[in-house]
């Protein structure tokens, strides 16, 4: 008997039975997990194996043999990983009889992903990728993990260089795909906006993905229309478009305040008139909204469910998310969208800290970091957001990183409020002996930048 072929079959079958078994850390395996051992930056994973049992995962899965004192009828040692989860990963793709929705775009991916997630989960069942697994491993493991009895299922689809869509799209082959927007974002490879949006419509191209039938599409600038003309070429059944640019499918008719904290929005689809409340944290996001208004009426699910839902969107960890922390024995109300930048979402940032209304006594700090892989100009993309602050009369605002010191630097120092520390311990004292009780701080930066640091520092200390 092959014992090994035996335990190869025994744990394909426990991944395609089963949902979010497939686990890469050992930090987060519970009782019956699979342990993923990979091969990391510094260490290997066998080297968490024992804890990774010892929290009762009922398989591991390595590449690398182990010594004899290990339980071996729960190991399953391959050839190499990624092959074995790549099979895994496409007989479950293959078995899933539910509709499946790829993400795609520069920016907002994850918080389309999550407002989706919710949306569809009020009236259906739904699996999605957790955090942000939109590389290759992540979407193997997020496949690898669905529920095969959901209805829906969500997934990012997230590229950083040439010909990584049509590689993900062909595993995922969503039905259903999603272009959230085409922005300067990752331009350290691809250079300019075009060669995004080349490489973002692989997602609807037949070739890789033939299971297409409907294209959401953003139209706000020309190489999103530059997208909508490949598709149209494609013969797409179900080509839908919303934004600024005249004659989409769907737009935003009316956007009123009700209150400091609700907002009615009116959204016009060519034949009807959807209206429904938001809350103010998510007229920044509220293209996401729509995108899921548009997912709701294409797929038959219930309206008004929909809209008896919209004033309760959550917002996304590092992307927006409010919370009450402590610094220095004092309440702040701490604004945390450090997972990601770009000039865009940074601009939008910075709008939503000047519209913030405080009180008599209160203040707002913001503290702005770099923003990553923008390539050549990624100098002239920070020298236009200090600009922009310049021209809003901002105060009590501070900036770190390299790129935003050396746009600084191209800076009139003559009356700049712009105030430059580049290291987190002068950022947390300063902040110590800045801010009183019931303050407001807003922290915006790339995920490799300074702020994502001091926003974990923030938050491990002092978070209420």
């Amino acid at each position: 008997m092959n014992i090994k072929h035996t335990l190869s079959e025994k744990v394909t079958e426990y991944l395609l039975n089963n949902e979010g078994k497939a686990k890469i850390s050992s930090l987060e395996i519970i009782k019956d997990d699979v342990f993923i051992s990979l091969l990391g930056n510094n260490t290997h994973g066998n080297q968490y194996i024992p804890d990774a049992i010892n929290k009762g995962a009922r398989y591991i899965i390595t590449d690398r043999k182990l010594e004899d004192n290990f339980i071996f009828n729960k190991i399953l040692v391959v050839d190499d990983i990624l092959t074995f989860l790549l099979s895994t990963a496409k007989i479950k793709r293959n078995i899933f009889k539910g509709k499946v929705i790829g993400i795609t775009g520069s920016v907002g991916k994850t918080t389309l992903k999550e407002n989706l997630k919710y949306f569809i989960s009020q009236t259906s069942t739904v699996s999605v990728s957790i955090k942000s697994y939109n590389n290759y491993l992540g979407v193997l493991i997020s496949l690898i993990n669905i529920n095969l009895s959901s209805s829906f299922a969500i997934f990012e689809i997230g590229t950083n260089n040439f010909e990584e869509i049509k590689n993900l799209t062909s595993i995922i082959m969503p039905s259903q795909a999603i272009i959230t927007n085409i922005l300067p974002t990752h331009l350290e490879n691809f250079k300019n906006t075009r060669n995004i949006a080349i490489e973002k419509s692989d997602i609807f191209n037949p070739e890789y993905n033939p299971n297409i039938e409907l294209l959401i599409l953003s139209q706000n600038n020309t190489d999103e229309t530059y997208i909508s003309d490949l598709a149209l070429k494609e013969n797409i059944s179900n080509i839908i478009t919303f934004g600024k640019i005249n004659n989409q499918n769907y737009r935003i008719e009316k956007i009123k305040k009700i209150d400091d904290k609700t907002f009615e929005v009116l959204i016009y689809n060519n034949t009807t008139t959807y209206k429904f409340e938001i809350n103010k944290n998510q007229l920044s996001r509220i293209n996401n909204i729509l995108i899921s208004l548009i997912i709701f009426v294409y797929n038959k699910l219930d309206i008004t469910t929909f809209i008896s839902s919209t004033k309760n969107v959550e917002l996304v960890e590092g992307r927006g998310l409010e919370r009450k922390i402590f610094i220095n024995n004092k309440i702040i109300n701490f604004i945390d969208e450090t997972y990601n930048a770009s000039p865009s979402t940074m601009r939008m940032c910075i709008d939503e800290f000047s519209n913030i209304k405080t009180m008599k006594n209160q203040k707002k700090i913001l503290i702005l970091g770099d923003m990553k892989e923008l390539g050549e100009g990624a100098l002239g993309f920070h020298l236009e957001i200090l600009e922009y602050i310049i021209t809003l009369d901002l105060n009590n605002v501070i900036v770190c990183g390299e790129l935003m010191k050396s746009a600084l630097n191209k800076l009139s120092k003559k009356d700049l409020k712009i105030e430059l520390i580049l290291n987190e311990k002068l950022i947390i004292k300063y902040l110590k002996n800045t801010l009183n009780n019931n303050d407001i701080l807003l922290i915006k930066g790339s995920n490799s930048s300074l702020t994502n640091k001091i926003s974990k520092i923030l938050l491990k200390k002092g978070e209420n």
